[in-house]
C-alpha cells in the first residue's frame, strides 16, 4: 500500500519534468482552494492561520465502510521558516462505527515549530514523512478532528459525499520524494 502512496504518471512510471511541474501547480492551487473553503466557512480561523509558524493542506478522499476508514490524498505543508513549500502524500487507516464516501480537505494548523519539526521526522522505509493518531466524531461535510497530538488542530472541510462516522485511527503523512527538488528535501530536519 505505501508503494502505491509514491508520485506516479498513469503508466506506473516516475513523473517527467513536465509532470512534476504540472502537479506542482495542481497541488498548491488544491491548496489554496481547500484553505480558502475553510476560511469562508469560518473566517475568525485566518488570524490562527496568520499567527501560526506553519500550516498543511491535504486533499483526502475518505471510504468508511462500516468498521473500516480508508483515506488517500496528496498536500503541501507551508513552513515559514522555508522559502519553499513541501509537497507532501497522505494515508489513513482506522476503525470506527460510520457509513459513507466523501472528498474533502483537511487543514492543519501546527501550533510551534517543534511540532512541524515533529511531523516530518517520522519515517518508513527512509521516507520522511509525520503521523498523527486522531479520533473523529461527524455528521456531514466538515469540523475538526481531535487530534491526540495537543500541538496541532485539524479542520475538515467537505466536497462532495456524506461520511456519517465516529472512529479513530493513524494517518501517515510522507514527504513526496518526486514533486520536492533536492534542496528542500536536504532542508527538512534530520533525526539525531
Amino acid at each position: 500500500m505505501l508503494g502505491g502512496c509514491q508520485s506516479t504518471s498513469k503508466d506506473g512510471k516516475p513523473l517527467t519534468a513536465v509532470e512534476i511541474s504540472q502537479k506542482r501547480v495542481a497541488t498548491l492551487k488544491m491548496a489554496t482552494t481547500g484553505l480558502d473553503a475553510l476560511l469562508k466557512q469560518n473566517p475568525a480561523l485566518q488570524k490562527e492561520i496568520d499567527s501560526a509558524p506553519g500550516y498543511a493542506v491535504f486533499s483526502t478522499t475518505n471510504i468508511n465502510i462500516v468498521l473500516l476508514v480508508l483515506a488517500r490524498g496528496e498536500g503541501v505543508l507551508f513552513d515559514k521558516r522555508h522559502k519553499e513549500p513541501i509537497f507532501m502524500e497522505a494515508m489513513k487507516t482506522g476503525e470506527g462505527v460510520g457509513a459513507g464516501y466523501q472528498n474533502q480537505y483537511q487543514i492543519i494548523i501546527f501550533k510551534n515549530t517543534t511540532a512541524i519539526d515533529q511531523f516530518l521526522l517520522t519515517s518508513i522505509d527512509g521516507q520522511k514523512g509525520g503521523m498523527d493518531v486522531d479520533a473523529n466524531f461527524s455528521a456531514g461535510s466538515g469540523g475538526t478532528v481531535r487530534s491526540f497530538n495537543p500541538e496541532i488542530t485539524i479542520y475538515t472541510v467537505g466536497l462532495s459525499g456524506y461520511d456519517l462516522q465516529a472512529n479513530y485511527g493513524g494517518t501517515l503523512y510522507l514527504v513526496d520524494e518526486q514533486l520536492n527538488d533536492a534542496a528542500t528535501i536536504n532542508s527538512l530536519p534530520k533525526k539525531k
